[in-house]
């Protein structure tokens, strides 16, 4: 079931949906050259490019099944340099096309999807009882502990394709740090993006991950949204930077970020 989820419910399907919610202004000529260089770079074509009102700092790539979009927020273009932009459009690029990027985005879609499923579950779990409803609870609860877990770790795997690519046919490889690192401060912004329907899965499309702000705690101590978000973005940021100088990428992946995790929750 799960992999017959993940073919129907496919990016370009997400992305024709997405695209029916922009109301996208005309770009201006810098980032069509930008959007140029970059795709002709990559060996991509870019049928429409668009921009879209918003303050936060943003880039989106749409892989429609009739056309590729490449969407900018305002705030980006007034925020962002042109190779920072050229950075992270090479990167939704990448995130797109890379084969296990891909299957990290349909895997994100499916844990989307997963949360409409727990719901219905948990309506439907006030009918059963006896040993189905036990079964049934056992089998909830670890759904609902994945759900709460999986999308971390896809998230990585994917931004982790998308910025190698990125870093290595960007005319200025350390733009893609910097970019990051402007996009980190915005990450009390957050809840604040906004991208096609409330009621799609738009984050594996975008830069700046959409989040709603709320306090979590637990034996480490107390955080947001918002430093989830922070950590995410600086982690990516020495990434990028440690392979433009060449470095190991693959010190700042999983271990990295759950050091960093544990930080958070005691401020530091």
């Amino acid at each position: 079931m799960p992999i017959l989820i993940m073919w129907y419910l496919s990016p370009e399907r997400i992305s024709n949906r997405l695209a029916r919610h922009l109301q996208p202004h005309p770009p201006t000529k810098v980032f069509e050259n930008i959007v140029a260089e970059i795709a002709i770079a990559l060996g991509e074509p870019v049928e429409n490019i668009q921009v879209s009102d918003c303050s936060v700092a943003n880039v989106a790539m749409l892989p429609c099944s009739d056309r590729e979009i490449v969407v900018a927020t305002t705030g980006a273009l007034e925020r962002l340099d042109r190779y920072e932009l050229q950075a992270l459009v090479a990167a939704q690029f990448a995130g797109m096309r890379d084969r296990w990027c891909r299957l990290a985005t349909r895997a994100e879609i499916l844990w989307w999807l997963l949360l409409w499923i727990l719901g219905f579950s948990f309506l439907l779990s006030w009918f059963l009882d006896g040993p189905i409803a036990f079964t049934y609870s056992v089998f909830y609860l670890f759904a609902l502990f994945a759900w709460g877990l999986a999308p971390r770790w896809i998230e990585q795997a994917r931004d982790l394709c998308a910025d190698v690519v990125a870093v290595q046919k960007t005319l200025e490889p350390k733009a893609l740090a910097r970019a990051m690192r402007k996009l980190a401060e915005q990450a009390s912004s957050a809840d604040e993006v906004q991208f096609g329907s409330f009621l799609l899965p738009s984050n594996p499309f975008i830069v700046l991950p959409r989040r709603i702000n709320v306090r979590k705690s637990s034996s480490i101590g107390r955080w947001s949204s918002t430093d989830e978000v922070r950590l995410e973005l600086l982690l990516r940021a020495d990434r990028a930077e440690a392979m433009a100088n060449g470095e190991n990428p693959s010190d700042f992946t999983g271990r990295e970020y759950r050091r960093r995790w544990r930080l958070i929750g005691k401020g530091k």
